[in-house]
């Protein structure tokens, strides 16, 4: 093997490549062989409040356990699947937040949004998801832009779980409390092509999870004020 000799003057030094250089250009190797995915984040929106009679359905806030649900939900999701910290990504950046416009939904996207750092901009709002069918809820999912990769969508039970249980090729979702989450894959290029039984389950996450497994960090979420 050729011994290695410092440059003559005049001459560039090789440049060194960053410690984990090796991992990314696996990884973008091994995904230029990979399918086209497209990942659909379902968020059901978190607590809401009924202490307000005669307030319209829509209007409902969270309550004080919702907005602790959906900080510790949005800073889990950010550390673990997002590159939160010095955390490698595991899901792709996200694209797009897509909510119903009810308020107790809306909230729960723009506490997930503030925690992500994202611009107001990155919110879309869609009245049509406001307690949509699974069948509406599928429709809005295909007519997606094909340049959004990575897409949240916040929503309403019974919708929400119907649309994930549906939408799940090798899975059910028995249960789909408020702020649940379900991370689902497509193996398609077009989100006009996503359908019932295509996709994969890549997590399922709620409060109840997060506490258990991660006490010290995740205590009291589902505790009433």
């Amino acid at each position: 093997m050729q011994a290695w000799t410092p440059p003559a003057a005049g001459e560039s030094a090789p440049q060194l490549r960053a410690p984990g250089d090796w991992l990314w250009r696996l990884r973008a190797g091994c995904a230029r062989l990979l399918p086209p995915m497209k990942h659909l984040t379902v968020v059901r929106h978190a607590k809401s409040s009924w202490s307000q009679s005669g307030l319209p359905d829509h209007d409902r806030p969270l309550n004080d356990r919702g907005h602790r649900a959906a900080q510790a939900m949005g800073r889990f999701l950010h550390t673990t699947y997002l590159g939160g910290g010095s955390a490698e990504p595991l899901l792709p950046p996200v694209s797009k937040l897509v909510s119903s416009t009810a308020l107790r939904a809306l909230t729960t996207a723009q506490i997930m949004r503030e925690t992500f750092g994202l611009p107001q901009d990155m919110l879309l709002l869609k009245q049509s998801l406001y307690l949509s069918s699974e069948d509406s809820l599928l429709n809005a999912v295909c007519e997606f832009d094909d340049a959004w990769e990575h897409v949240f969508l916040f929503g309403h039970n019974p919708g929400m779980q119907q649309l994930v249980d549906h939408l799940l090729a090798r899975a059910n979702m028995p249960r789909f409390p408020t702020c649940a989450v379900a991370l689902l894959a497509f193996p398609v290029e077009h989100w006009a092509l996503a359908d019932w039984g295509k996709a994969q389950l890549l997590g399922h996450i709620t409060g109840r999870l997060l506490e258990r497994r991660f006490r010290d960090v995740y205590q009291s979420i589902r505790r009433y004020a």
